[in-house]
């Protein structure tokens, strides 16, 4: 993130940018009004920033993936993800709250998909049984989402 100014505001006038900023937030009401709103408000490192620990906590909430793998893949420090991994353990509720509606949603499309697999019919008798599974190899992985 950019760098805070060393000079030091009242703590009333901070207090209430920082509700403007919330208000600001909080007034997007579609998903292009956030986008327009993130790309006046960021700059394109910040952007990256903010979107890579968002990463980071979204694969710390699955726990499934290391600190070495996280960081390898989304190239931040151990650090970082120390940091937000630290912020779990305090609060975190607001990760746990958006991001965990994701993983639901997520998981949800897994089970479906499972669902949907099982419920595939047999190959009809004339059909080749190598090609058949291929082809719902192939329907398989165009279902999957990357993370």
């Amino acid at each position: 993130m950019g760098r805070i100014s060393k000079h030091f505001m009242n703590p009333k006038i901070e207090k209430r940018v920082y509700e403007v900023f919330v208000e600001s937030v909080k007034n997007t009401k579609t998903p292009d009004e956030v986008i327009d709103f993130l790309n006046d408000l960021l700059s394109p490192v910040e952007k990256i920033m903010m979107a890579k620990r968002v990463a980071a906590a979204f694969l710390l909430l699955q726990d499934k993936y290391t600190y070495e793998e996280i960081s390898r893949t989304l190239k931040v420090s151990r650090g970082t993800i120390a940091k937000i991994h630290a912020v779990f353990a305090l609060q975190g509720n607001g990760y746990r709250k958006i991001l965990g509606d994701i993983l639901k949603r997520k998981n949800a499309k897994a089970a479906v998909s499972e669902l949907l697999d099982a419920i595939t019919p047999l190959p009809p008798k004339s059909a080749n049984i190598g090609e058949w599974k291929k082809g719902k190899i192939k329907s398989k992985q165009k279902r999957e989402e990357p993370i």
